[in-house]
């Protein structure tokens, strides 16, 4: 049974990743969650805000780069979520090393546990957000343990 202090959030531990979009000059990065959809067809869904920056590049290009973050990144994972992308260049402000760039790509901080090339598939606007479903079509794994977050607390996954 549920209690009315308890948030449905809280149940449900989810990766903490970041979505990274390029359109044109502009970039972005923002802290989210994802969920797989299927495993057989590499989907998944996320939800962004449709007047933050990453939304409005997401909508012109139809795709962007999903960084499964890194216990290493707590920090970094905090710090996006603190600063509007319209406003500053969350890249320089913050310093962000990233993989080497490619031409007309989303800028891959490193250190990362994966990164997953996504192209939207399906589009859901509920209320202020856009509900993503989108198909991963290059992705690539660094071995280094997630980032996890549940109940406000970000922890890293370890094997048993």
């Amino acid at each position: 049974m549920s209690t009315a202090k308890q948030q449905v959030s809280d149940l449900l531990p989810c990766p903490v990743v970041f979505i990274s979009t390029i359109h044109g000059e502009k970039r972005d990065i923002m802290t989210a969650t994802a969920l797989f959809v299927s495993e057989k067809e590499p989907l998944l869904t996320v939800s962004v805000a449709k007047r933050h920056l990453t939304g409005k590049l997401i909508e012109r290009s139809g795709t962007f780069t999903l960084i499964i973050a890194s216990e290493s990144q707590k920090e970094l994972a905090l710090k996006l979520g603190s600063v509007r992308g319209d406003e500053e260049d969350k890249f320089q402000l913050f310093s962000i090393k990233t993989l080497p760039a490619e031409p007309g790509k989303p800028l891959v901080p490193a250190d990362d546990s994966a990164w997953l090339a996504c192209r939207v598939i399906s589009r859901q606007d509920i209320d202020d957000y856009y509900v993503l479903l989108a198909r991963a079509i290059e992705h690539k794994g660094f071995g280094n343990p997630p980032l996890l977050w549940q109940k406000g607390i970000l922890f890293g996954l370890k094997s048993l």
